[in-house]
């Protein structure tokens, strides 16, 4: 009796400590043209070179303790209302038949979120209207 008394206490003490619940808070963003921004570098002949285009925002749910011990879910939701999980590219033909990627992409700090839009063939930005609106899903879990 002795022998099985021992690992019923060590089991019940164990699964007693997996009974937190996570906490799920989730924030919705609609990203329109006119909130991005241009990140870019200047070449040696002086002109500069788009790296990407951001967004950021307030989003009070991304906590030190988050960062440091929870996750971060970003998504692109597409056109069909499809969460798409980030990193997420996009992969188009140009008009004369040239393939050429766009990648959605995110960074995080204490309070903020941002949203990064990238070329990954580097191809010229034509203008941020271009961008169009953009809608992502947030979940924060601790």
């Amino acid at each position: 009796m002795k022998k099985l008394f021992l690992p019923i206490i060590a089991a019940v003490l164990l699964f007693s400590g997996c009974q937190e619940r996570s906490r799920v808070l989730t924030s919705y963003y609609k990203v329109n043209s006119n909130d991005w921004s241009v990140f870019s570098t200047m070449n040696s002949d002086s002109t500069y070179t788009v790296q990407y285009v951001y967004s950021s925002w307030e989003n009070f749910d991304i906590t030190p303790e988050v960062i440091e011990g929870g996750v971060v879910l970003v998504y692109y939701i597409d056109e069909d209302g499809r969460d798409n999980i980030l990193p997420y590219t996009l992969y188009y033909l140009d008009d004369n038949g040239v393939p050429f990627q766009e990648r959605f992409e995110y960074d995080i700090e204490p309070g903020i979120i941002t949203f990064k839009f990238k070329d990954t063939d580097f191809q010229t930005l034509e203008s941020l209207a271009n961008i169009g609106t953009k809608y992502f899903k947030v979940s924060v879990i601790l």
